[in-house]
């Protein structure tokens, strides 16, 4: 998930301090011929859990297989939780690892003999993935952060004084000072529907709507405006006809 400012932000957990700074090496030069900015961090997985639930991501995890402590699939499990988004590439030197990375839901898996090839290619493909979705984020701006959220991933967005909350599919909750107007303006209206005048829903993520309430996928039960509870109706069942259930 690419910043707003354009920058890449890739995390290395390797605990191989030499071979980090070859692959940051190969990152950075990949960049460079591009005339993109990155931003490479080389976290313990400790660290990078922590930041996680603290609501950062990256938009590419490099892991090693085999690492003291935590493995690189016991890793690659507590991030997929906290970062359903996330694309994790492992780097390692055992192909016997192949089958245990694909079942972590892993991006891509690279040996280490004949990464950087490889790690270049990975690369491409994932800015060409970028720039594709780029129009299927929202950002969400703070006044020292910005935060990109796919769209898929915004279940709910509610207001609250002078600042909006948008509820997110893994748990992840996120505070906008703006206007819930000026936020549902931003938001595609083929997806997004106002059935309140403090809520925003994500029509995909609808489980069940009934007289003044609709339940969110996460069990989240939402009251329905009263005056509003025929347009909900209506712009529900057109939705669904256009998508399926």
């Amino acid at each position: 998930m690419r910043r707003e400012s354009g920058i890449m932000r890739i995390v290395i957990v390797e605990d191989d301090i030499g071979f980090v700074e070859e692959v940051e090496e190969t990152i950075r030069d990949f960049h460079a011929d591009k005339r993109e900015a990155v931003e490479i961090r080389h976290l313990e997985s400790t660290t990078l859990l922590e930041e996680l639930k603290g609501q950062k991501s990256y938009d590419i995890y490099l892991f090693d297989v085999e690492m003291p402590g935590m493995s690189g699939l016991e890793l690659a499990a507590k991030v997929r939780f906290l970062d359903t988004n996330a694309r994790i590439v492992f780097l390692t030197s055992y192909e016997k690892y192949a089958l245990q990375s694909i079942r972590t839901g892993a991006y891509y898996y690279i040996l280490k003999d004949s990464y950087q090839k490889e790690l270049r290619m990975i690369l491409e493909r994932i800015c060409r993935e970028e720039e594709e979705q780029k129009a299927d984020y929202y950002v969400i701006l703070t006044k020292t952060h910005g935060y990109k959220v796919r769209m898929d991933n915004i279940l709910y967005v509610t207001k609250e004084k002078k600042y909006a909350f948008f509820q997110c599919l893994n748990g992840g909750v996120y505070m906008e000072r703006d206007s819930l107007e000026k936020i549902y303006s931003r938001l595609p209206r083929e997806r997004f529907l106002m059935i309140e005048r403090g809520i925003i829903v994500n029509m995909k993520h609808i489980m069940q709507f009934e007289h003044l309430k609709v339940t969110m996928r996460n069990g989240d039960i939402l009251p329905v405006g009263r005056n509003l509870n025929g347009v909900v109706k209506d712009r529900l069942a057109e939705y669904f006809m256009t998508v399926g259930l």
